[in-house]
């Protein structure tokens, strides 16, 4: 019977630290410890950022009695300092006071990365691992390739594109190899019992595949029959669409995934045995797209309106008909000063919609919907029975926007 051994698994709440969590219970004697820097039933939490020395480190270990340590913690965006403490300092504590305590290590990275790397994502996590395989003994640094995992918010970013009826192509090579996050979690418990020996584990996909035709496969998974129109389209008009994205704060589409797209992530290795693109995955994450692309196009809908109506209203509607129908629902609104702060409000209400979607923003503008409803019935009755529901339009106006307003609270969740 073999020893129980307690293992800190630190980023347990992350896509694959879940996975883990399942694939490590059919191991009966490892006893797992999630932790997460958030406060999680169930988990314990430990302030992962403020851990900077081995000292500080032992100190968690000898008091969780912990034998091994799983460290699946890294972050996709933030400052090139935030990059530096979470990705190598930490780290570098944590290998320390694990090579003190003789506690077994295994860090999960990512392929494909250099500590030269002009992206401060990738340098950092390079440099740790080279530090890892450098300085301490019997470790193992486990390097996924793309991973796929259908709550994964880079995988729902690639089967939202993959549901589109247009796929472009920017000419890259087959330079990804995609892996199944199951797979990636079944590597790590395999190290961790000793199946698996170090210091490098690659876990990667079948073979090298371009982004079109990972896409497909996707389709192909979620079951959608149509192909794709396939728009080929010069690599710089692409960099051109990803820094536009930097700019206004797109999570992937930005020029950090432009160049790790562009660099891609392959192993030299293929392995046949790993799960098929295709079976990735499945008719749920369609209906989950769905959901997605729902919420975008009810959230830019309601964005537009707003600010349409801000524009017609200052810009192209006869200004005295405004200042008439403004003076019938309250005579001192009859004034340019009320009428321009009404579309300024409108158009933030537009630019909120589009930017910085809240459940409290959707609260907002449902009770603002609700009472320009109910000051225009009453100081216009005859919009009620207009035929092009100048006012009637408010109602399937208001289901929407409550609609996002459920919406949200169910993605922050």
């Amino acid at each position: 019977m073999q020893e129980t051994k307690r293992v800190l698994l630190l980023g347990a709440s992350g896509m694959i630290g879940q996975e883990i969590v399942k694939a490590a219970a059919a191991e009966s004697h490892l006893v797992l410890v999630p932790a997460s820097h958030r406060q999680i039933s169930g988990f314990v939490q430990i302030a992962f950022s403020s851990l900077t020395s081995a000292d500080a480190w032992r100190s968690v270990l000898e008091n969780l009695e912990i034998n091994a340590v799983i460290n699946c913690v890294g972050i996709w965006s933030g400052s090139i300092e935030e990059f530096e403490l979470v990705q190598f300092t930490v780290p570098v504590a944590l290998f320390n006071a694990c090579r003190q305590a003789d506690i077994t290590i295994i860090h999960v990275s990512a392929l494909g990365f250099t500590p030269d790397s002009e992206l401060p994502y990738a340098s950092t996590k390079a440099r740790a691992d080279r530090y890892l395989i450098e300085h301490i003994p019997g470790a193992i640094v486990v390097y996924p390739s793309l991973v796929f995992g259908s709550d994964g918010k880079s995988s729902q970013f690639f089967l939202k594109l993959a549901a589109l009826p247009i796929c472009i192509d920017f000419g890259f090579p087959a330079n990804i190899q995609p892996v199944h996050v199951r797979e990636v979690a079944q590597s790590v418990v395999d190290a961790l019992v000793g199946r698996n020996a170090g210091p490098v584990l690659e876990c990667a996909g079948r073979h090298a595949i371009s982004i079109p035709d990972y896409l497909e496969k996707l389709r192909t998974g979620m079951g959608i029959r149509s192909r794709p129109l396939r728009l080929y389209l010069p690599s710089w008009l692409g960099k051109i669409c990803f820094h536009t994205g930097e700019i206004l704060g797109a999570r992937f589409v930005n020029h950090q995934t432009w160049v790790l797209l562009a660099q891609g992530t392959r192993s030299h290795r293929q392995y046949p045995g790993a799960l098929a693109y295709e079976k990735f995955a499945t008719g749920r994450d369609l209906d989950l797209v769905w959901d997605a692309w729902l919420y975008w196009f009810a959230r830019l809908g309601v964005a537009f309106l707003w600010v349409w109506t801000a524009f017609v209203t200052q810009f192209v509607w006869p200004r005295p008909d405004t200042l008439k129908w403004l003076g019938s629902v309250w005579s001192g609104l009859a004034t340019p000063y009320w009428l321009t702060a009404s579309c300024l409000l409108d158009a933030s209400m537009g630019m909120a919609a589009l930017l910085w979607p809240s459940k409290r923003l959707w609260q907002f503008q449902f009770a603002l919907t609700t009472l320009y409803t109910v000051g225009l019935a009453i100081a216009l009755p005859w919009s009620w029975w207009h035929p092009f529901g100048v006012l009637t339009k408010n109602l399937p106006l208001l289901a929407t926007i409550g609609y996002l307003g459920l919406q949200e609270e169910r993605r922050r969740r």
